[in-house]
């Protein structure tokens, strides 16, 4: 597999790359966590959203500040 072949796609050429440096780092031992942080911020959001939906559910648990407006939405 070639990482010139996945030129036009990126996610493929993402996941080609990221294979291609774990092969690596079981000889290396090297740390490639920038490789995934667009992933843990994007699951990082999505948690923090589950919480803030979770806690407006429970009257009280939100600041008003916290609280959008119907009319703001608008």
């Amino acid at each position: 597999m070639l990482l010139c072949e996945y030129h036009n796609d990126l996610n493929k050429f993402k996941l080609a790359t990221r294979d291609f440096l774990i092969q690596l780092k079981e000889f290396s031992g090297g740390d490639n966590a920038e490789l995934f942080l667009e992933e843990k911020e994007l699951e990082t959001q999505r948690k923090a959203q589950e919480e803030r939906e979770a806690a407006a559910r429970v009257p009280g648990l939100l600041k008003p500040s916290q609280i959008k407006d119907e009319d703001e939405e608008l």
